[in-house]
């Protein structure tokens, strides 16, 4: 006996077996379903490039402040109430968080050893011709004229 004879999904009305391969068929068979991406990979993987970005430009500090909290951003949004959180989530979390840690670390480092490394001659030198070769003037120029802070470093 065929059982697929009376199986209503199978047969048409006139006896013509519909093409079960077929997904713009009506009755397609399960094992025929559309398959979809799951949803948010695209801003999984944004999170992770963001994330590895951010800990790479950590030493720019300035550039890693953005990346990381794209990085955060791009995580959340793949974010569904009831669901766990992917592995590959959590660690675009952990690389955007660990560069945006060592990106406001390095600034505040730049910030705090600066005054000291303009005391030192042979550094203040090397910024004197850059931004000579730049903006055609020393730095303490530069700095009085578009800032308006002056320099005085002779102690």
């Amino acid at each position: 006996m065929d059982y697929n004879q009376n199986d209503q999904n199978n047969w048409h009305r006139d006896n013509q077996q519909y093409d079960r391969w077929n997904s713009s068929a009506s009755n397609s068979s399960y094992y025929n379903q559309p398959t979809h991406r799951p949803y948010g990979q695209g801003f999984i993987i944004a999170s992770v490039i963001c994330g590895a970005l951010s800990v790479t430009a950590c030493c720019t500090g300035i550039l890693s402040l953005p990346l990381g909290a794209l990085g955060i951003l791009f995580a959340l949004l793949t974010y569904r109430r009831g669901k766990k959180i992917n592995g590959t989530v959590m660690t675009g979390i952990v690389l955007s968080t660990m560069g945006i840690i060592t990106g406001v670390s390095m600034l505040i480092y730049s910030f705090y050893t600066l005054p000291d490394m303009m005391r030192d001659p042979m550094f203040r030198n090397q910024v004197d011709a850059i931004t000579e070769q730049m903006y055609g003037m020393d730095f303490a120029e530069f700095m009085e004229q578009y800032y308006g802070y002056e320099f005085d470093l002779s102690e």
